[in-house]
């Protein structure tokens, strides 16, 4: 049987390392000897994990800074939400400053408590509720989420139920009942803030 083993010239001489490639070209000097050659490419893709965020605020709006305080109302609607899985609803005819009690409510929940996310899901329509919650899975970076086949909508309220992802607030902003059944049941335990729409 033939023998592929070859004797190898004096010297050390290295050729260059390929990007892509664990192969070194070259030679070694003394009694060495060439027993083959070995080519091999792998091509390593490392996706770096993301940085877990910080809790944030995702309000769409600005803070209206004429904002006129009703303090009585502002102070009942942080006392019940200050209850785990408290759920308040605001009904009244459009026009009456619904939204921007809620609005404010977030921005005080944002400045009181830091450690607490704050989430606006606008609810007027099932292609608006998904909007909002993909908004959600983007604030905190949930894996998955780019995943054209993901339930976006499992995937935040999975990670709602979850204690350990801390303290967070979900305003429904023009909810109706169907919307209250469908997108706030089952999804954790932080307060819920339902913005109900009276239409007559």
């Amino acid at each position: 049987m033939a023998s592929n083993v070859t004797a190898i010239p004096t010297g050390v001489e290295f050729g260059p390392i390929s990007s892509n490639s664990g192969a070194v070209a070259g030679y070694i000097s003394g009694n060495a000897q060439l027993i083959g050659s070995v080519t091999e490419t792998y091509n390593i893709h490392y996706k770096r994990p993301e940085t877990p965020p910080s809790p944030s605020c995702n309000v769409p709006f600005r803070r209206d800074p004429d904002f006129v305080d009703r303090g009585t109302l502002l102070d009942q609607i942080h006392e019940k939400c200050s209850t785990p899985a408290s759920r308040i609803a605001l009904v009244g005819f459009g026009g009456v400053g619904k939204s921007q009690l809620a609005i404010e409510h977030c921005y005080r929940t944002a400045d009181r408590s830091p450690e607490t996310w704050v989430f606006w899901v606008h609810a007027s329509n099932a292609a608006r509720v998904d909007q909002g919650y993909r908004a959600i899975a983007d604030q905190v970076k949930l894996a998955g989420r780019k995943d054209p086949q993901a339930d976006i909508f499992e995937l935040v309220s999975s990670w709602l139920r979850n204690e350990k992802n801390g303290k967070w607030l979900l305003v429904l902003d023009n909810a109706d009942d169907a919307s209250d059944k469908e997108y706030g049941a089952g999804v954790g335990r932080g307060p819920r803030y339902y913005n109900h729409r009276a239409d007559g």
